[in-house]
């Protein structure tokens, strides 16, 4: 027979989702037309996209990091610097951005947007030969993501916002053909000053967790089906137990199977999608209490914790932010999209 602990957790479970499903249908929408702002005449996209103080900062797949003002639409390419290939990641420490190349050796641009001074940090030698797939930041303490290296993930903090970085004490060890994919630059989150979560993909798909800036990790499978082009893609926790997962095949962007999985729990379990999302998503992230998810064939919504998904937008996107007030998410052609976000009542 079941213990009484497992008893109540069932039940508390089934109240939760009770109060989610209930929900389903009381929310309102202002608009299904999206407004266009073009920031470049480059023929480039954003694999990153952030708000701040009325600005959106892209970075870019021509090496250009771009605010737009939204007041007046007018934008400016805050990085001249030359040595840089493509914007993978750009994140926000206190009033300083930076911008993540990947590639053959990563590099980092610290730019101070508020007298958009621009500083270019040297190429490290620990970056050397390594792939950097996501940074995140929260206050000083900051967490970089690489693919496997002898055997092993590159995983490094700071405790300086940025300054100055560090291998992780702990080392993780990699499947044969497992890595980290960096579509968007959020297969890695800081949630406080000593919790860093990323995932892989790949080959082998998993979560992994530290609450102790990287000494120590715990290690969770995800279900995902196994090739080189499927797995996590993008993982957003709203707290240490609510999070989603998105992702897919990205060479088979239409197979609406295995795209999305949610847990309740931490991550010690994680539950595939009943309704999935319409295909490969890239990039998910929550406002008000919906998530958002996109891809190369649109924008999914998903009200009640990633257990069910429908349909937002069509279109090719390739990453998603908020401000509270809308949804801004990247598109070709050096441009984003601003929708209206749902409003659950």
């Amino acid at each position: 027979m079941p213990n009484l602990m497992s008893v109540l957790k069932v039940i508390s479970l089934l109240l939760f989702f009770s109060g989610v499903y209930s929900q389903e249908n009381k929310y309102t929408r202002k608009n299904k037309t999206a407004k266009i702002i073009q920031y470049t005449a480059d023929k480039c996209y954003s694999r990153s996209i952030i708000y701040k103080d009325g600005c959106i900062y892209t970075g870019n797949s021509n090496g250009s990091l771009y605010a737009t003002k939204l007041k007046n639409g007018l934008s400016k390419n805050l990085l001249k610097n030359k040595k840089f290939e493509e914007m993978r990641d750009i994140e926000f420490s206190e009033n300083f951005l930076f911008g993540m190349q990947s590639g053959t050796f990563g590099l980092l641009a610290k730019v101070d947007t508020s007298k958009f001074i621009e500083f270019v940090s040297p190429a490290s030698s620990m970056w050397i030969g390594t792939f950097l797939d996501g940074m995140d930041f929260y206050g000083n303490t900051g967490f970089i993501m690489g693919d496997p290296k002898d055997g092993f993930f590159s995983l490094f903090r700071s405790d300086n916002g940025g300054n100055s970085w560090i291998p992780c004490e702990g080392k993780v060890e990699s499947y044969e053909g497992e890595a980290g994919f960096a579509a968007s630059g959020t297969t890695v989150h800081v949630m406080n000053d000593s919790t860093f979560i990323f995932v892989s993909g790949g080959k082998k798909s998993r979560f992994f967790k530290t609450t102790d800036k990287g000494k120590t990790w715990k290690i969770t499978s995800i279900p995902y089906m196994t090739s080189e082009s499927s797995g996590a893609f993008s993982i957003c926790m709203i707290s240490d137990q609510i999070g989603v997962i998105v992702g897919g095949d990205y060479a088979n962007p239409d197979l609406c199977l295995n795209t999305c999985f949610y847990t309740d729990d931490g991550g010690e379990f994680w539950m595939n999608a009943e309704e999935q999302t319409r295909g490969y998503r890239s990039c998910v992230i929550e406002v008000n209490g919906v998530f958002y998810a996109c891809g190369t064939s649109g924008i999914d919504y998903s009200i009640d914790f990633g257990v069910s998904w429908k349909s937002f937008a069509n279109g090719n996107y390739f990453s998603l932010c908020t401000d509270n007030q809308s949804l801004y998410a990247t598109i070709p052609n050096g441009s984003f999209q601003i929708f209206d976000l749902i409003k659950l009542k």
